[in-house]
């Protein structure tokens, strides 16, 4: 997980609707059934009605970020869960959210973020998370990627999911990474093309997710693009914006609410009758 700062989530928490508003726009789903279609459920497959979340605060590392453990129940309630920040943070945060009976608990450090389902043990974690739902959002406002040509820039954690998630779904994925280890590592277990001059990989592209911290040089950008972007900080400079037709971007809610909605499907799915 990169590491967000106070700054880029200050504005979270009055963003939500006009996040909600872009995914609709832009990929025909709300962020709701976003969540629902990146672990492949519908919304009618799960009952959120009475879910209690715990979201825990953790002090290690580079300590908290001011509103993250807010935003991140402010998402979830977004979603019709029941959310609450813990008074307490780390172990004694984690206690207060048990005692309190969360089924679902939130908690992240420097490393990792993850949702653990107290019912049973299971966790979501953000890498999947974000991977899948920038996955499913780019399939969404392209219409399906199947047989579509895509490029990913980053062969991290989130780029490297991605591209299995797309491989299934049968897109021609080309990918680059400044690393050139990870990109051999990853075409060797995915079967994925590389590139190593991103420039020119960009210019020949109008899909990209884009998993990488790295600015875009908008003279590269094709015009028309369309980008899914986990990727921060924010890449993008005023020519490549111009040219993108459209980026799908947030700095949490989309990574936080499949987070969210893949923990409460493992004790929540509706029996089918």
């Amino acid at each position: 997980m990169t590491r967000l700062n106070d700054e880029m989530v200050k504005g979270i928490i009055g963003s939500l609707d006009s996040t909600n508003d872009m995914l609709i726009s832009m990929t025909g789903m709300d962020t709701m059934g976003l969540a629902c279609e990146a672990i492949g459920i519908t919304p009618e497959m799960i009952d959120l009605k009475g879910v209690v979340v715990g979201v825990v605060p953790v002090t290690s590392g580079l300590g908290i970020i001011k509103k993250f453990s807010e935003s991140v129940a402010e998402i979830v309630r977004k979603l019709g869960m029941e959310a609450f920040v813990t008074e307490s943070a780390d172990v004694t945060g984690l206690a207060e959210a048990l005692a309190a009976g969360a089924e679902i608990i939130f908690m992240a450090d420097d490393i990792k973020f993850v949702a653990i389902n107290t019912t049973n043990g299971k966790f979501s974690h953000n890498s999947f998370s974000t991977a899948a739902g920038y996955v499913t959002a780019l399939k969404g406002a392209a219409g399906g990627l199947a047989g579509k040509e895509v490029l990913i820039l980053g062969a991290g954690r989130v780029g490297s999911i991605a591209a299995e998630l797309m491989n299934e779904m049968g897109a021609i994925i080309t990918v680059y990474d400044i690393d050139e280890k990870k990109m051999r590592d990853l075409s060797a277990k995915v079967g994925v093309k590389t590139s190593n001059d991103v420039n020119s990989a960009l210019s020949s592209h109008l899909l990209v997710l884009n998993a990488s911290p790295g600015a875009i040089d908008g003279r590269y950008v094709k015009e028309g693009t369309i980008f899914s972007s986990p990727g921060i900080p924010y890449p993008f400079d005023e020519l490549g914006l111009k040219k993108a037709k459209m980026v799908i971007h947030d700095p949490l809610e989309i990574g936080a609410a499949v987070m969210a909605v893949q923990s409460a499907s493992f004790s929540r799915l509706r029996r089918s009758t």
